[in-house]
């Protein structure tokens, strides 16, 4: 079969697809307009490994050549490069399309934010609650790599996994349903963490990206967890009675009120019918998963925060919801994703500190809304290290006067990163870095 990866791509997906075809023994041809030094060692090693890989550009000859196209979530559908394909598909599609599937129970989790962190966390759960359960998706585990490790299974005779975790972004659930006409495998639950406008830049309005969300639910769905707003919506998607739809907020125990991150992993797993007092004991230990409000360290009673994975402004109230008792240090801005920026006024206002990140986001939003409320602020500055360095000198400045207060650095961007950095992880990954070296030359006493 000949195999064409449209796509390479930055976080392992296109090498886990055509790892997964050259390991069957088929031709494949890997397409992205990267150059070889920005995709890194993984294009030699798939021409190594018998791949052709041309970058720097897209041939058309590629897609008439190819007997199916696995095409990268990110590539819009209407790409015209996909007119002469014969077949288009995702690794979701592929995955769903096993008889294997059927031998698991398939929990579907998407939303604006807190995705990965759900999905972590209901993951986490159900192993602590003995059972084996496998991720991926979103969060960055191919389902290329989850089918090969099927077929090992069923090799060796072993059972397949008791949970699929699979984590959806309105991109991934748009490739899903379009590539399998919308016969989507029966889903154990469904959920919808919440909802916020995103991605307007790539979308034509908040409705259509709604609507894709949304044809994750179907008849396939045995049971729904979502916004309570948004029950009845559901009802009509799925055909399902009142008593198989969950309400988030209404199934929230008072517990979480302090950790509203893990609200949707709990009304899952409670739709699931384990215990509530099972449930909050397995997620005590949870500790969480990086660039989510991922704790990095502390100096004094300083916290050091990376929340790089806060690319809307919606996500930064959510973000400091949590830290709403202590002085906020915000690092904050990037670039725009036309949003607007209002949604995290009330942050901007009651911050301790406002450092800027530069970008279009910071220059045409932030900026022109914080000068017309008279919100003080410092930057923009064209590096993680200058705004890091200004976020945490305000802090120790404050620190002199009133050592015994907590304190938070916090890193939520409430925007996307692409004028100063690779990703929203590489952003992170930078904030993490120089806060380790700054807890290495100020241990905390």
């Amino acid at each position: 079969m000949k195999v064409l990866i449209f796509g390479l791509g930055m976080h392992g997906g296109g090498f886990s697809a055509a790892s997964y075809f050259l390991d069957h023994g088929d031709e494949v041809r890997v397409t992205d307009l990267k150059g070889d030094s920005q995709l890194g060692s993984e294009v030699q090693t798939l021409t190594e490994r018998g791949a052709v890989c041309i970058t720097g550009n897209h041939r058309a000859q590629d897609f008439s050549w190819a007997d199916i196209v696995i095409k990268n979530p990110a590539i819009p559908p209407d790409n015209p490069l996909l007119a002469s394909a014969r077949m288009v598909v995702n690794d979701f599609a592929w995955l769903f399309s096993s008889p294997w599937c059927e031998q698991t129970k398939i929990i579907a989790i998407t939303g604006t934010k807190g995705k990965t962190t759900t999905s972590a966390a209901v993951a986490h759960v159900l192993e602590k609650m003995g059972f084996e359960a496998m991720q991926c998706g979103n969060m960055g585990i191919s389902a290329f790599s989850v089918l090969k490790d099927w077929e090992t299974r069923v090799a060796q005779g072993k059972k397949m996994p008791d949970y699929l975790v699979c984590e959806f972004s309105s991109w991934l659930i748009r490739d899903t349903f379009t590539a399998m006409h919308g016969l989507l495998p029966p889903m154990e639950i469904c959920a919808l963490t919440n909802f916020y406008p995103d991605h307007l830049n790539a979308y034509k309005s908040t409705d259509q990206y709604l609507a894709e969300k949304l044809e994750l639910f179907g008849p396939h769905t045995k049971k729904a967890v979502v916004p309570d707003a948004l029950i009845k919506e559901i009802q009509k998607l799925t055909g399902l009675d009142r008593k198989h739809v969950s309400g988030i907020d209404r199934s929230c125990a008072k517990v979480l009120e302090e950790m509203p991150h893990l609200k949707s992993a709990y009304a899952i797993l409670l739709a699931l019918g384990f215990k509530w007092k099972t449930i909050l004991k397995a997620l005590q230990s949870f500790s969480g998963v990086p660039h989510r409000i991922e704790q990095v360290g502390r100096i004094g009673n300083i916290m050091l925060v990376n929340d790089s994975a806060a690319t809307i402004p919606e996500a930064v109230h959510f973000t400091c919801a949590k830290f709403r008792l202590m002085p906020i240090h915000l690092i904050c801005g990037g670039t725009d994703k036309n949003l607007v920026a209002e949604s995290m006024l009330e942050e901007l206002q009651n911050a301790s500190s406002l450092s800027l990140l530069d970008g279009s986001f910071t220059r045409n939003k932030l900026i022109p809304l914080m000068k017309s409320k008279n919100i003080p602020y410092t930057g923009p500055y064209s590096s993680m290290e200058k705004a890091l360095g200004n976020a945490c000198s305000k802090a120790f400045e404050k620190a002199k006067n009133l050592p015994e207060l907590p304190q938070v650095v916090l890193l939520s961007p409430g925007a996307a990163s692409f004028e100063l950095f690779v990703n929203e992880y590489d952003r992170g990954d930078q904030f993490r870095n120089l806060a380790n070296t700054l807890l290495d030359s100020k241990p905390d006493d």
